[in-house]
């Protein structure tokens, strides 16, 4: 550390010294001996130890302004535009507007094919689909008698689409025209039957439009409203003239969905089929809540069966819940439903096309139906769906052998109806494992309680088909099917005599060679076991027969 001395020296001793200094050397030089030194002496200095302190009462804050100017500075650089990356979409593959497909076989002769369509378009689609399938086969029946078991199916439409902004305006035009023989009788008796006397043919004209909607997300008025014409008659002059307007409309909203279906059907027959109009009026409001693992809808069925001047009421209830439990892999659900089912003529042919010509046909109402399953996924490749049902129906349509008449043969078929409790277990599995393999195999268990009948007559406790389908590079498809059905019991007469159809199984397998995009040949095999077994009683279905054909694309 520095330690500063200060020396203080009085300013008058100063002067004085000073002027005798001078004084003396005016005058004589004396000669001064100091005895003792000077012996200076510096008093103590003390340090302020407190800062000083200044208390104001008055606090001024400025006030401060920022005034910018801005200016911009050209740097004196030109920006050149680069071009936005486009993504080039795979060309458009080439369509052919024409198919024809023709083929001959062990049982047809010939099947023809074809169909007709506009090419790509945004605005409208239109078209044409004409089919001709004929057999001039023959079956063996239990006397080992060889009887004519052709059939002739003709099927020509037309159909169309206009596209709008969000909506599209679909209708179709269609004639329909099934032939087939009354061959099936009781072999007991000494039959002789012509071809010409057993013969019976359906003719339908179908007309139908349809105006509904297609926006491209699900947040608007959805809607679709259609009408539709139906004109059937039989080689008897039995006719039937139905006619149907429908409507459903919905609306999606943020955890909602709101709709209702309405449909108003009138079927007029002759008298021969029945003396009595029928109409049906339907109207079922629904609502649905979801969320993101659960789905809820509940709603009410209502009908109005009106024959003539005979109308009832029905109300059945609705609902559907399930809930995915484990990301699509499991997801059980439940539900309600009701109906009441329309049988008019033009459906119940297509399903026993050998009724009896004039039999009078009525609706099935299904009271109640409570069902429970699971569904989802194994795997990305396997789909699953096992559901139980219990139903309560009333007016069940059954099928006997029509022996009236003491001339009948029991070659035709009336229609019984019963009450029943239907019990049905109910399987699916699909599997993918590559885009060129597929499976799907269907099972159901049926368990009829019958009211009035001994038994639920042509109807099997069990049924099951299996499909399957390998396209080798697009090159060969290879495809094939098993349908299995159980035994059924029918009625033989009024006594109460039962007989049974066995059961069967009916194994077909399919082929195709593509020898170009354009051109293509085939080959099926059908019901390979030459199992002629019975589908309807006393009616014998084809043995083994094999079909050969081209289809070509232009």
């Amino acid at each position: 550390m520095i330690r500063k001395i200060f020396i203080y020296i009085p300013v008058t001793a100063c002067l004085i010294v000073l002027a005798h200094v001078v004084n003396a050397q005016e005058k004589l030089q004396k000669e001064v001996q100091v005895v003792k030194p000077y012996e200076p002496t510096i008093s103590d200095a003390y340090k302020i130890t407190h800062l000083p302190k200044i208390t104001d009462t008055v606090k001024t804050i400025p006030e401060i302004n920022y005034l910018l100017q801005t200016k911009p500075m050209n740097v004196g650089y030109d920006i050149t535009p680069i071009k936005p990356a486009k993504m080039v979409g795979e060309p458009l593959s080439k369509l052919y507007n024409s198919h024809v497909k023709v083929g001959i076989g062990t049982k047809m002769l010939p099947m023809f094919e074809a169909y007709v369509n506009n090419k790509r378009s945004k605005d409208y689609s239109i078209g044409a689909y004409y089919k001709f399938l004929n057999s001039i086969g023959q079956v063996t029946m239990d006397n080992d008698e060889k009887e004519f078991a052709g059939f002739s199916d003709n099927d020509l439409s037309f159909f169309g689409k206009k596209f709008m902004d969000n909506s599209i305006l679909l209708g179709e035009l269609g004639v329909l025209s099934n032939t087939r023989y009354f061959y099936g009788y009781d072999t007991k008796v000494d039959t002789i039957i012509e071809k010409e006397n057993i013969k019976q043919n359906f003719l339908n004209f179908n007309l139908s439009a349809h105006y509904k909607s297609d926006y491209v997300d699900s947040l608007h008025l959805n809607y679709d409203f259609g009408v539709n014409f139906d004109y059937t008659r039989d080689k008897f002059d039995n006719n039937e003239l139905g006619f149907k307007i429908s409507g459903d409309v919905n609306r999606i909203f943020t955890k909602e969905m709101v709709g209702v279906k309405v449909a108003v059907e009138h079927f007029s027959t002759n008298e021969a089929l029945d003396s009595s109009n029928n109409t049906v009026i339907n109207i079922n409001p629904w609502i649905g809540i979801f969320g993101d693992k659960w789905r809820v809808r509940a709603g009410i069925n209502i009908f109005s069966d009106i024959r003539d001047d005979n109308s009832q009421a029905l109300y059945y209830p609705t609902g559907h819940l399930e809930y995915d439990m484990a990301n699509h892999y499991l997801i059980p659900y439940a539900g309600v439903d009701g109906k009441l089912e329309v049988n008019n003529f033009q459906k119940i042919s297509q399903v026993n096309p050998f009724l009896t010509p004039g039999t009078h046909i009525y609706n099935t109402d299904h009271k109640i139906k409570l069902y429970g399953g699971i569904r989802g996924n194994f795997n990305s490749t396997t789909y699953y769906n096992f559901k139980v049902s219990y139903e309560l129906i009333d007016n069940m349509p059954f099928y006997y052998n029509d022996l009236m008449n003491t001339d009948s043969i029991g070659n035709t078929f009336g229609v019984l109806y019963d009450d029943i409790t239907l019990l049905t277990y109910f399987g699916e599995i699909s599997v993918s494992p590559s885009e060129a393999l597929t499976f799907n195999a269907k099972a159901y268990f049926r368990d009829y309680e019958m009211e009035n009948e001994a038994e639920p007559w042509h109807k099997s406790s069990f049924d099951m088909s299996f499909t399957t389908r390998y396209n080798l590079r697009d090159k060969i498809i290879l495809k094939g099917d098993i349908l299995a059905i159980g035994k059924r019991y029918v009625k033989l007469n009024d006594a109460g005599d039962i007989g049974e159809l066995e059961s069967a199984i009916d194994i077909n397998i399919g082929a195709e060679y593509r020898y170009s995009r354009v051109l293509s040949g085939f080959i099926q095999l059908n019901n390979i076991l030459s199992d002629g077994y019975y589908e309807w009683n006393y009616y014998p279905t084809y043995g083994f027969n094999i079909l050969l054909g081209l289809t070509y694309s232009f």
